[in-house]
Parts: C-alpha cells; sequence; structure tokens
C-alpha cells in the first residue's frame, strides 16, 4: 500500500474531531462511588463546579480530541491530539490497562497500549488511537488503522479474547490488567465502539456491528440468549459467554438487509442504533420500557422502534444518540429531542419515544447518559439533570444537588462544549480550550497511593491559574 493510499483510508477510519480542555465535576471516591452514600468527604471532596484537572495542565499545550465513560461505569478515559490514550478511576479488575489494580485518583497515559520509538507513543510506528469506551469493568479502545485493544474483566468474553469456560463449573474471570490487542479472525476495520455493563458492540468501517460479550437479554442482537441450566435436578439458569465478535444481522437487520449504521450506543443491558435509513432499533433488556416497543419484553434481535409522524419523521445522519441504564434518548426530524424507558429515578415508565418539549428547538452537539443523570450540550451552553448526588451535575456548592428538568450548568454559560460523558457519579466536559483560559478552577486529585494505604489529603479545588506549570 503506498503511503498516499495509507493516508487516505486512515481518514475514512479517524472519526472527525475538535479538540478542547477536560473539564470535570462529581464524586472523586472512584472506589466507592455507586456502592454507598457514606463517602467521607473530608478526604474525598466532591467537586462541585466544572474543574480543570492540575494533571493536565502541568502539560503544556496539551489538548484532547475526545472524552468517554459509561452508564455503569466508575472510570474515564480520554484521548489527547497525539493518540494517546489517559485513563483514571476504579481500577478493580484492571479496566485502565495500566498493568495493576490500583484505582486511579490522577489521569496517567496508558503506556502498554503503544509501541514505537518510546514508551510514550510517539514514533512514526506508535499507535494512534481514535475512540475509546468504557464498561463496567472493562475498556476498549480503537486505533487509527481498525484494530482495537481490551482490558479488564474478561468473565463474559467483553474483551473479545478467547476465554477458559466450562458449563459445569462457576465462570473464573479472566482479567487483563494490561490492554491486549484483538486476534479475531475478522478482516474488518473498526472505527467506533460502545460498552454495556459486560458487553461491547464494535462499529466497522463498512457500517456493521459486531457484538460480543454477555447475551443475558439478547443485547448481543444474535437472536439468542445463549440460556442454559448448569445444574440436573433443580433450575439454576446461566448464560453462556460470547467472546468471539460476531457480525450483527438477525431481526430487523437481517441477512438480506445491507444495512449500514450511523450510531450506535449501549445501556446497561440494551442497544440503540440509527441507520442510513432513518430508522431508530433497539434490543436488549426491555425492562421500564427502554426499548421504546410499548412493552416489557426482551429482544433477542435488533427491533425497529415506531416513531411518531413514520417516514416524515426520519432520524438524520447527525442526530445524537445516547443510552443510560433504562432510559433511551434520540433526536430526530428538526432537532426534536425523543425519550423512553425509566426517565427519573420515581414516576411511570415512557413506553414509546416521547417529545422532550423542555429541549424544544435546540439543535444538540453531544448528549451523554449516567447511571441516573444526563447532560447534554448546544451553541454555548450546556445542561445537566437528574439524581445528581455528588455535585456531578455541576451546578456549583451552593446550586442544587439534583434537577428533574433540564438546567443550565451556570459556570458553563458562553463556553463552547465539545463533548458531554457521563459515568458513575461524575460528568466530563470537552470544552473548546479558549474558554477554559481564565476564571476556570482547578482540581487537584489526591496523590497516588497503592492498594491499603491510607490517603491523609483530601482532594481539593484550588484557585484559578494556580495549578503547577510545567518546567520548560
Amino acid at each position: 500500500m503506498t503511503t498516499e493510499e495509507k493516508t487516505k483510508e486512515e481518514e475514512e477510519i479517524v472519526p472527525t474531531k475538535t479538540a478542547g480542555k477536560i473539564l470535570f465535576c462529581g464524586c472523586t471516591d472512584f472506589k466507592n462511588v455507586g456502592r454507598t452514600k457514606q463517602i467521607d468527604e473530608s478526604v474525598f471532596a466532591n467537586v462541585n463546579v466544572p474543574s480543570k484537572i492540575s494533571t493536565f495542565e502541568n502539560e503544556n499545550d496539551l489538548e484532547f480530541t475526545f472524552i468517554a465513560s459509561g452508564s455503569a461505569a466508575a472510570h474515564n478515559v480520554a484521548i489527547d491530539t497525539k493518540g494517546r490514550l489517559w485513563a483514571w478511576g476504579r481500577n478493580e479488575n484492571g479496566q485502565l490497562g495500566t498493568g495493576d489494580k490500583d484505582n486511579r485518583n490522577a489521569p496517567s497515559v496508558v503506556k502498554g497500549i503503544h509501541f514505537g520509538e518510546n514508551a510514550d507513543g510517539e514514533g512514526e510506528e506508535a499507535v494512534k488511537i481514535v475512540w475509546a469506551a468504557c464498561g463496567k469493568n472493562h475498556t476498549i479502545a480503537i486505533d487509527s488503522e481498525g484494530g482495537f485493544y481490551a482490558c479488564g474483566s474478561n468473565k463474559s468474553g467483553q474483551l473479545g479474547v478467547p476465554i477458559t469456560w466450562s458449563r459445569q463449573k462457576k465462570n473464573v474471570d479472566d482479567e487483563r490488567v494490561e490492554f491486549v490487542k484483538s486476534a479475531s479472525a475478522t478482516q474488518a476495520k473498526f472505527v467506533k465502539a460502545t460498552c454495556g455493563v459486560d458487553f461491547t458492540v464494535l462499529t466497522d468501517a463498512d457500517g456493521k456491528m459486531w457484538s460480543f460479550g454477555c447475551p443475558q437479554y439478547g443485547q448481543l442482537g444474535h437472536g439468542d440468549d445463549h440460556e442454559y441450566n448448569m445444574k440436573e435436578g433443580t433450575v439454576k439458569l446461566a448464560y453462556e459467554p460470547q467472546p468471539t465478535p460476531k457480525m450483527i444481522r438477525s431481526g430487523d437487520l437481517n441477512a438480506e438487509k445491507d444495512y449500514k449504521v450511523v450510531k450506535v450506543c449501549c445501556g446497561h443491558n440494551h442497544v440503540a442504533c440509527f441507520c442510513e435509513d432513518g430508522k431508530l432499533y433497539t434490543w436488549g433488556n426491555g425492562g421500564y420500557g427502554r426499548l421504546g416497543h410499548r412493552v416489557q419484553k426482551d429482544e433477542f434481535s435488533p427491533k425497529m422502534v415506531e416513531v411518531q409522524g413514520g417516514d416524515r419523521n426520519l432520524i438524520p445522519k447527525d442526530a445524537i444518540l445516547a443510552c443510560g441504564s433504562t432510559a433511551t434518548h434520540f433526536s430526530a426530524c428538526m432537532g426534536q429531542l425523543y425519550a423512553f424507558g425509566k426517565l427519573k429515578v420515581s414516576g411511570d415508565n415512557t413506553m414509546y419515544p416521547m417529545p422532550q418539549m423542555d429541549l424544544q428547538g435546540w439543535v444538540l452537539r453531544d448528549f451523554a447518559s449516567g447511571a441516573v443523570t444526563f447532560a447534554t450540550c448546544q451553541d454555548e451552553m450546556t445542561v445537566t439533570w437528574g439524581a445528581g448526588g455528588y455535585g456531578e451535575l455541576g451546578y456549583g456548592p451552593e446550586g442544587k444537588k439534583s434537577s428533574a428538568c433540564p438546567d443550565v450548568v451556570p459556570s458553563l454559560q458562553g463556553k463552547r462544549t465539545i463533548m458531554v460523558a457521563c459515568g458513575l457519579g461524575q460528568t466530563l466536559f470537552l470544552v473548546k480550550s479558549e474558554d477554559v483560559k481564565e476564571g476556570v478552577p482547578v482540581f487537584e486529585p489526591l496523590p497516588e497511593t497503592k492498594g491499603g494505604e491510607k490517603k491523609k489529603q483530601g482532594a481539593h479545588l484550588i484557585k484559578p491559574g494556580g495549578a503547577k506549570k510545567a518546567k520548560k
């Protein structure tokens, strides 16, 4: 392959992105977030206003093109303009790919995923990461040549690498504390990834979807949940792990239909996608109406969702799509936002797509769903809402912790947010660099400690501009 051909091919695979700076708010106790409300804020102080992270401030001219977390994830990943992957947060299963299981309070470059002239992943042969996704206990990364890497728990085959498994014995977790490159037999070039609790869905350059991991609710979309009885004489159901990436071509995306997916997103145990035909498809766990099919029924294959207006209200290619733990959001004709599922902690379920009038007329740039929180952005305004409890909505120390309706993040007014990402008790904002030069507080994470060491100093905010600068 000539250099010109290779460059052209990479351009088709690498998504177009805009660089910016990362702001963070929410819980800093990655180990306990989502598990207990008894978090010691004298040690792990919540960050109530979107703030810069001092780690990033200590590197000159550092900008990012991508951020990600997940509705079930207590860890985060980001990709900088050099194609380096950064990771931080909970690491009990090695999901950060750092070679150990120590939680990381501060972001660090994942050096093990890179090869080339030096450990920082620079040089002509270095791997350039262009996309990443977080499951509950695993992480997926995709490089500029279409290969994918995985780390963390592989108990259900969610890393896409072989596992030792037996129907007679309880499955033992096959953890990978460093990123491993998939040795999949498929020749597909992957461009995007999305993760549920314990499964993964990839999109290739031809617009086809591939899935692997836990099949329990049919979320792999292959027409089967691979259920079996572990013990004779009694009922003890289990689900056979599916570690081999397999193309999704069942249900309404059958083998005779040459579909081309535009976007796909995973919730805890369900998946939604829309294709070039402008139609929305969902499958997996149907509880709370999160599939939008008017019934709480699991779907083992992609099934088209009926949207008000039918073919007159098709989903455009630049539409947003997001799946949370029990909800699904998407935008259709004229940017109208729709949602279905359990949209609030209390109240009735929404069993089919309903327009969200609070954001009517908005042209949304990006949208993210956490476990019980949501974030979106348009023009120079960012909005969050949901059952926050750790300051992850970013309303400030004197602001409300939760919001039943979308509300503006005060400190981000007048700033252009490029991307948003929600995790367990935390929210990330990728903001245009020019908008975060002055007046934005800096969050200083706790110093790194090994497992078992007691932390003596709490994380805190320091005054704007107070972060230590890297020596030139």
